[in-house]
């Protein structure tokens, strides 16, 4: 059963994580032969407080 973990910053909709689960599952399909109803898709999402890139907060890089 493939487990596929997304992290990412928060304020994705609804629709916008149906639709990446959704094309995610395709390729495992297509790809490796998986079965639709084994693949598991876990979205952690963080705060910009919580994430880092190049040393830097992601808030300290976004323009207030």
């Amino acid at each position: 059963m493939p487990m596929v973990q997304i992290t990412m910053l928060e304020g994705r909709t609804a629709d916008q994580k149906r639709k990446i689960a959704k094309r995610i599952t395709d390729v495992l399909v297509e790809e490796a032969g998986t079965r639709r109803d084994a693949i598991v898709i876990a979205f952690h999402e963080v705060s910009k407080e919580s994430y880092a890139s190049a040393g830097e907060l992601i808030i300290d890089k976004t323009p207030k």
